[in-house]
């Protein structure tokens, strides 16, 4: 592409925003002639970050609640209690957080350990993913580094990803609980919620999809 370019953003969320300037569009998509409009999505190539497929909070128990009862307090700002967890295919993690699915009630369920906290209707997780993805994404990757205090870009590669399989989206995406401080800028210590989302590495998105086309 372009070669190296400037962040127009700090933090992780430049990349992608700095491609969606250079393409000149607003939101995260891309139309295409052949296919419409479909999800845009860059990743930094060799990091183990995420990528976000939808952030909704769960039925039967408010974020604020699950702060109040799990979290503690932030390192920086001891006032505030925060709640960093993640929940990778269903298994317990270290405090006790898991994801259980009853097939029989049409549920995904957030455990503490034996506890249910709140609960998704599985019809609800598909039709987000449809509304989403279901149309293909395009997978945009780029090498980064920094200089000077400031990072660059090399956009490298670009894949066309079609035919979204619901039947692998619980199997590949890992839960998130984000509820968290800002630890700079003019919203520094006050607190933060990123809300629940379901991510998924970008290593494995193409899993969830049928087709996986190189386009760049």
């Amino acid at each position: 592409m372009k070669g190296w370019i400037e962040s127009n953003r700090r933090h992780d969320t430049g990349i992608g925003k700095t491609l969606e300037d250079h393409l000149g569009i607003k939101e995260n998509n891309i139309a295409l002639p052949d296919f419409g409009v479909m999800e845009l999505k860059s990743q930094r190539i060799g990091t183990p970050s995420m990528i976000t497929l939808f952030t909704k909070s769960p039925e039967g128990i408010t974020n604020a609640e699950i702060r109040k009862r799990f979290g503690y307090p932030d390192s920086e700002f001891s006032r505030i209690k925060i709640l960093h967890q993640t929940i990778d295919n269903g298994k317990m993690n270290s405090m006790g957080f898991h994801c259980k699915i009853t097939e029989k009630q049409n549920k995904l369920f957030i455990m503490k350990k034996d506890e249910v906290l709140g609960f998704y209707d599985l019809d609800f997780l598909k039709q987000k993913a449809i509304e989403k993805i279901g149309n293909g994404l395009i997978l945009v990757l780029a090498e980064s580094k920094e200089e000077d205090g400031k990072e660059y870009f090399h956009y490298e590669e670009a894949y066309l990803l079609r035919n979204l399989d619901l039947s692998k989206l619980l199997s590949y995406s890992k839960y998130d609980i984000r509820l968290g401080v800002y630890h700079s800028g003019k919203n520094k210590g006050r607190f933060h919620d990123h809300g629940s989302a379901f991510r998924i590495e970008e290593r494995s998105i193409s899993k969830l999809f049928s087709l996986r086309k190189r386009i760049l």
